[in-house]
């Protein structure tokens, strides 16, 4: 079985597929093609989802899951990032004909693939970023202060470090943001 798992998103972030942990996922998650960020993670705190569960998470078995965060709910392009992903997946899957009046797969050169390092759980109900991160933003300097949970301060663990999906207003207990370097050397 395949599955991809279409979600949109409250705050302003890129698009991007996150793929779990194996190489099963991230090997879909590039084959579809769209979006062309590939996020690799082991999920957060407040509860699986569904390309956590064993079925899809366990390196052994046969079945692949990814979950597309295809951008901001009311977002017109939005809908058309989740239609061409699908496309993307049928393509992969030979389910369609090759000349199927569907969205153009993108360019291979094009697809980034980068790995959650840390996760950040709000701790506190004061958790507060610098300011309005936006998903998909780089932050070129490791150890750059970029949220305060309290007292406690939140750093870049490296260079050239990927904001995944950060929530402008965590609740405690709750993913803040996902912090992620780039496979295969800084980002594109």
């Amino acid at each position: 079985d395949v599955l991809l798992d279409l979600h949109s998103m409250l705050w302003p972030s890129e698009p991007l597929i996150l793929s779990g942990t194996p190489d099963k996922g991230r090997t879909l998650a590039a084959a579809i093609g769209t979006p062309p960020l590939v996020v690799s993670d082991q999920g957060h705190v407040n509860g699986r989802r569904i390309i956590d569960y064993g079925r899809f998470a366990d390196p052994e078995t046969p079945y692949i899951a990814c979950l597309v965060e295809a951008g901001q709910h009311w977002e017109v392009r939005t809908v058309a990032t989740m239609r061409a992903s699908v496309a993307g997946l049928l393509r992969h899957l030979a389910l369609i004909d090759a000349d199927a009046p569907l969205p153009p797969a993108p360019a291979r050169s094009s697809i980034r693939v980068a790995k959650v390092t840390t996760a950040v759980t709000a701790m506190t109900a004061n958790f507060a970023f610098m300011r309005a991160y936006r998903g998909g933003d780089i932050i070129p300097r490791r150890n750059t202060l970029i949220a305060m949970d309290g007292e406690t301060e939140i750093r870049t663990p490296h260079d050239d470090c990927l904001l995944v999906m950060p929530s402008l207003r965590p609740s405690r207990g709750h993913t803040a943001v996902r912090l992620a370097r780039f496979e295969g050397g800084a980002a594109s």
